[in-house]
């Protein structure tokens, strides 16, 4: 899961915001205890943090949500990443 989400903050977030942000989660109870504390684990570690942010660059809900009506349903075929064509360029001619 994405610590951004969890713990509800900006990339750019600092360490004093990321460790309010972790004690606002907390009281929140949205994500367990252990959700937030590996997020702001993560968070803190720099080379994590780099990782993660290569990891988590692109929201993938923001694809989703603009592809389908909900989760998994598709509203429209033709449009977004639509549907697959067989490439028939290397098929044997034989």
């Amino acid at each position: 899961m994405n610590p951004y989400t969890i713990l509800n903050i900006d990339r750019k977030a600092t360490a004093q915001e990321i460790v309010q942000a972790s004690a606002l989660a907390l009281r929140e109870r949205k994500y367990s205890a252990r959700e937030v504390a590996e997020a702001r684990q993560q968070l803190m570690n720099p080379d994590a943090r780099l990782i993660l942010d290569f990891v988590h660059s692109v929201d993938l809900d923001l694809l989703i949500k603009s592809d389908t009506g909900s989760y998994g349903e598709r509203t429209d075929d033709t449009r977004g990443i639509g549907t697959l064509q067989r490439l028939t360029l290397f098929d044997d001619k034989a």
